[in-house]
């Protein structure tokens, strides 16, 4: 139930100011009112719901200053578990990447932006995982919602695509490696990536962002 709510947080099917109605969401997925009270709990700590008791509950906007503090969060923990997945790999790993890989390239093709997506995000997790700390990838997860909303609707544009797989494919290849500082330099250049995204949404979708018009990228670089 968690991951359903967020996916459309996140790809915007539910977007911005829109309505959780319990009711109407249990009655949909013939659910009961416990897990998704749970779920919407859950997004309301990762800023993804905003929980007014005598409003009601609705999708929070795209917050700047928490879409840096997930920049930062894997600017600092997914940097260094990239380079200890680097230091670790063992061959064992390698069909689970190539898999995931070929998955993606798929995806691609297709243009399935919420299959990409998903893939992008099981990308990074086998880097935790080949890292040694599989169980870091949820707190990355969790510390990365409103980030993510920010890097889901980047790609629609021309050519993020090959972008982003290129990137992978030249992570993994640096990783299989063991190439610590070399995979840690494709990935900040992955990072930097994010920042471009910041501004095109900025200009093309005001709506969906709340204040924090005197954030700047420049805040965590």
């Amino acid at each position: 139930m968690y991951e359903l709510l967020r996916n459309a947080i996140i790809s915007l099917k539910m977007p911005p100011d829109s309505a959780v109605v319990e009711k109407d969401i249990c009655a949909q997925l013939g659910i009961s009112r416990t897990p998704l009270r749970e779920a919407i709990l859950q997004l309301a700590k990762e800023s993804l719901i905003k929980i007014a008791p005598s409003d009601g509950t609705f999708v929070n906007k795209i917050i700047l200053r928490e879409v840096l503090q997930g920049q930062l969060v894997r600017d600092t923990i997914e940097m260094r578990l990239t380079q200890l997945a680097a230091r670790n790999f063992k061959p064992e790993y390698e069909k689970e990447f190539e898999l995931a890989l070929f998955k993606q390239k798929a995806a691609a093709k297709r243009k399935d932006v919420d299959e990409f997506f998903a893939l992008d995000n099981e990308f990074h997790r086998l880097i935790c995982e080949t890292a040694g700390f599989p169980d870091a990838w949820l707190a990355i997860h969790n510390a990365t919602g409103q980030l993510d909303r920010v890097r889901r609707q980047a790609f629609p544009l021309e050519s993020h695509y090959s972008v982003v797989f290129d990137e992978h494919r030249e992570i993994y290849e640096r990783i299989r490696k063991r190439d610590e500082a070399g995979a840690a330099a494709v990935f900040q250049v992955q990072l930097d990536s994010t920042f471009p995204s910041i501004q095109i949404l900025r200009e093309k979708r005001p709506d969906l962002i709340s204040g924090d018009a005197d954030i700047s990228v420049t805040d965590i670089r």
